[in-house]
């Protein structure tokens, strides 16, 4: 999963999750019912397909992959939108321009700022076309004079909000669908983990989870990354409040435990693949994880322990699935030789 796709996802979940999109649908429904106790047929139409594309979304966001495929759903349905907002436009329902405001910020809150703005463009020559058909030219001017600017406004902001999020990016410390912290401060942080542990004489212990490859293999993209958000929401659920774990890989992640030995880093490992077998599943496939385990020694600093964290893993995936495996010096010249 790309970072801004990730953001992105994020964002529109979080709101379908919020009061105000409950709000939302109510006022939508309300608009709905008052437009056709008016008469307004074509409005009435547009609100209540507003209506009931903001409850099925919501529903739709429900389980684990549909969550996922939320995003999606929503970008297309912004585009049949776009097309009932031109039919009003068509049968010369002069109300329906108000509506035709709306589509900017539509289509921008569901799309990338490149793509949306070729959307944008397509629509608005469409809408000028059924606009100049109807209607006398001076209201006709008067209006489109005031659309370009409000497109033009709507752009300014968009625009200004991605180089916003593109600053903020490097700042950004936890990924909002798995809770998990981001890789680039992994070092930093498990640097002053080891510093600590150093200093106060504790114990460290770094694992690599990852889901195995014989559960891979009967997923598809967007159902492996249905499962990672999922994944992620377990381990933010199920570790200590002390914890911390990154995205370290595609499907994989790294959980570092502060004042843990390797035996208890052990047993917390066992508890996680338990639970993960119990709790995520696709369909009728229940997902299994193989974990590896290091632990601090002399010597160790923030690049040596998550590589043999790693080591580890890979070899937990070469003797089988749904296994747990301690780092050994031994175990990883064995690796190599056999790599």
């Amino acid at each position: 999963m790309s970072e801004p796709n990730n953001v992105a996802q994020a964002d529109h979940l979080l709101l379908i999750q919020s009061k105000f999109y409950l709000s939302a649908c109510l006022l939508a429904a309300a608009a709905a019912l008052t437009s056709l106790i008016g008469g307004q047929v074509w409005l009435s139409l547009l609100t209540a397909a507003i209506c009931a594309f903001l409850v099925i979304s919501k529903v739709r966001g429900g389980s684990i992959l549909e969550r996922q495929q939320a995003n999606t759903w929503l970008k297309w349905s912004s585009l049949v939108f776009a097309a009932i907002i031109l039919l009003g436009l068509a049968s010369n329902e002069h109300l329906l321009k108000v509506w035709l405001f709306s589509l900017p910020l539509l289509i921008f809150f569901f799309f990338e700022f490149k793509p949306a703005l070729g959307i944008i463009t397509v629509l608005s020559l469409i809408a000028t076309a059924f606009i100049n058909d109807s209607g006398e030219a001076l209201e006709n001017l008067q209006f489109m004079s005031a659309y370009v600017l409000y497109l033009g406004i709507s752009c300014a902001l968009v625009y200004l909000r991605e180089v916003r999020r593109k600053q903020l990016k490097p700042l950004r410390r936890t990924d909002n669908l798995t809770q998990a912290a981001t890789r680039e401060h992994l070092e930093d942080d498990l640097t002053k983990e080891i510093q600590r542990s150093e200093r106060e004489g504790s114990e460290l212990a770094v694992m690599a989870l990852g889901i195995d490859d014989n559960c891979l293999a009967k997923l598809s993209t967007k159902q492996k990354s249905a499962v990672i958000i999922e994944l992620g929401r377990l381990l933010h659920n199920n570790l200590r409040l002390f914890d911390s774990y990154y995205l370290w890989d595609d499907d994989e992640y790294l959980i570092v435990l502060p004042h843990t030995s390797s035996a208890q880093a052990n047993k917390i490992a066992n508890e996680l693949r338990v639970k993960v077998r119990k709790e995520i599943h696709v369909k009728e496939e229940k997902i299994t994880i193989s974990v590896g385990i290091a632990g601090l020694n002399v010597g160790d600093d923030a690049k040596a322990l998550p590589e043999k964290a790693a080591e580890a893993l890979q070899l937990s995936m070469r003797k089988g699935s749904n296994r747990t495996q301690l780092f050994r010096d031994d175990a990883s010249d064995e690796m190599r030789a056999e790599s």
